[in-house]
């Protein structure tokens, strides 16, 4: 039988990597000594060159020559199978969706309808409210955090992630860990091993994190890569992330072990709020400030903010953190008012340091690049303008209540931001990772605006209501509602992230070389194969009721082992007409 070569595909900046592995699989080592590895499955994710050289850091025009020098040689057939490095990101993405839809958001939206069912805030157990929020904070941020630099930071630096065997121990201790510790908490006064489980669980997670933060730190020294300021900001992330563990850990000793009830409201007003700036303003506005500094440009082709401009925001806010950290439990351990003016001053420069890192960014208009995490992103920062812009209104809040201390008001404050800014950015950030990951289109992809719209509503609803309650009582009968919808938005995308890990933990088989074209398709070629060979004869399946087709996962699964002859008999399609056809429409190109 005659055979025909694949068609010439190519090398530009606008070639989709898939093409063009498919065509010059000897192509692929140019792709992984920049970072592709295991990501997006056997021909590489669903993007072009030029966005590949872009969110790698890599010139495109030196790219682009080591491609065509690598396709003008010969080179062996692409055999790529992901290595533990490419794949630990799932488990901890999975880890991190199972922990909010049980221990974090779900639980937390129980503890609101019975908040609103006693009209009070402080009617529930301290020791409830703190579980959830751990949960909330090492389960939910935590793990996706892990996860995500586990798997994007060795690729930005091109080098492979430093003892890589680490990461499921490191998973397996913070996973297990914040189980003890959250199940600790919720037991306190109903069990006596209560304190010891909740230690126990504190220390594995501690060790966890200590175990993490020098495995990227080592990825980072074996790079050898100069102190750019998204690395300082990753860093310092990382120190936050520490620091807020031991922060917790002594936090939950005290609270758990105070002797009576004013000792435990001392620990609580004193030291809740300096662990929660630790947690959000350390360690997620670092961590997100960090990455959004180096990616934001890359993915989604927003204009890079200079050198200069980044170190200040940096300067900003690590001088702003620690501030913001003393000042509150110096004031509530004295009530020296000067300590109420340094911590007001924290926030002023919080907020500069904020405005510094997000103004180049010019989130407020359309993304250059359009894609569907884009509105989750750029809401994320809007919602971090919300919580900062409370912030530094409460004096004039406090002022118009005429109380000291507005537990509902401070509540609505973190929301704001734990949702609206950090919730947000995990689902635009993790939807954009894990369909590039998994080799899919996200332009094929739904659009997510449900989520979208249910996170937001419930976060705006959950934020004026809680407010409202210092004013109208009446406010508290619907703020359980907010809970639901979040619970609800939180799921929808936990469930479509899932459903894209596990498709592509199915779409990874020993890729080979391309098999040489035939002139006429019979009925034993295997489907994949025939659309590999002839893309115009998609269409055809498609019209046949083959429309699953489209999927490029479903091609590179099923597909890729299900004849002709038996894909007619299994949709009762006759095979004689579907091969005329299918070499009718390829005899009419080929004149």
């Amino acid at each position: 039988m005659q055979t025909q070569p694949l068609p010439s595909v190519p090398i530009a900046p606008e070639t989709m990597l898939p093409d063009l592995l498919r065509r010059h699989p000897q192509c692929r080592p140019v792709f992984d000594r920049y970072g592709l590895a295991g990501c997006g499955g056997p021909l590489g994710p669903m993007e072009t060159i030029r966005y590949f050289a872009r969110a790698h850091g890599i010139d495109e025009t030196a790219l682009l020559a080591e491609l065509r020098t690598a396709a003008a040689g010969s080179g062996p057939a692409l055999v790529v199978l992901p290595g533990l490095a490419d794949t630990i990101y799932r488990r901890y993405f999975l880890g991190a969706i199972a922990v909010v839809l049980t221990a974090g958001a779900t639980w937390g939206a129980v503890l609101l309808w019975r908040i609103g069912v006693h009209h009070d805030f402080t009617s529930l157990s301290v020791h409830a409210v703190n579980a959830h929020g751990h949960a909330q904070i090492f389960g939910w941020m935590g793990l996706f955090i892990m996860g995500f630099a586990y798997q994007a930071f060795p690729r930005i630096w091109h080098t492979p992630l430093a003892a890589p065997r680490l990461a499921p121990l490191v998973f397996a201790l913070m996973l297990g860990g914040l189980t003890l510790h959250v199940a600790g908490m919720a037991l306190t006064g109903l069990w006596p091993g209560a304190l010891p489980v909740a230690l126990l669980g504190g220390a594995a997670e501690l060790v966890a994190i200590a175990l993490f933060a020098g495995q990227i730190l080592a990825t980072w020294r074996a790079a050898r890569r100069p102190l750019e300021p998204y690395v300082a900001f990753v860093v310092a992330g990382l120190a936050c992330f520490l620091v807020q563990a031991a922060m917790g850990l002594w936090h939950g000793y005290h609270t758990m072990a105070a002797r009576d009830e004013s000792e435990l409201l001392w620990y609580v007003s004193a030291w809740q709020a300096p662990l929660r700036d630790v947690q959000i303003h350390g360690l997620a506005l670092f961590m997100i400030g960090g990455v959004s500094l180096r990616m934001l440009p890359g993915l989604f082709g927003l204009p890079p903010a200079s050198a200069r401009r980044c170190w200040t925001a940096f300067g900003l806010l690590s001088l702003a953190l620690p501030v913001e950290v003393l000042s509150f439990p110096a004031l509530r351990a004295t009530g020296n008012p000067v300590f109420a003016l340094t911590l007001y001053g924290s926030w002023i420069l919080l907020t500069a340091g904020c405005l510094v890192l997000a103004l180049p960014f010019k989130l407020w208009r359309p993304f250059p690049d359009s894609d569907r995490s884009a509105k989750f992103v750029r809401v994320a920062w809007a919602w971090l303008a919300v919580s900062l812009a409370m912030l530094l209104a409460y004096p004039l809040y406090m002022a118009a209540s005429g109380t000291p201390f507005s537990h509902a008001y401070y509540g609505a404050v973190r929301h704001a931001v734990t949702v609206g800014f950090i919730s947000l950015m995990i689902l635009g950030m993790g939807a954009k990772v894990a369909a590039t990951l998994n080799g899919l289109d996200t332009r094929r992809l739904s659009p997510l605006w449900g989520p979208f719209v249910l996170l937001n509503l419930g976060c705006f609803l959950r934020v004026t209501l809680q407010v409202l309650t210092d004013w109208q009582p009446a406010a508290y009968s619907s703020i359980g509602l907010s809970g639901m919808l979040e619970v609800t938005a939180l799921a929808w995308w936990g469930a479509h992230v899932a459903g894209m890990i596990l498709r592509g933990c199915n779409a990874w088989e020993p890729a080979r070389a391309p098999k040489p074209r035939p002139e006429r398709i019979m009925s034993d070629h295997i489907v994949a194969d025939v659309v590999d060979w002839y893309p115009q004869t998609l269409a055809v399946f498609v019209a046949h009721g083959f429309g699953p087709l489209r999927n490029p996962v479903l091609r590179n699964t099923v597909a890729r082992h299900t004849t002709i002859a038996r894909a007619a008999r299994l949709h009762r399609v006759d095979e004689a007409a579907l091969l005329a056809e299918l070499n009718g429409v390829v005899a009419g190109d080929s004149r």
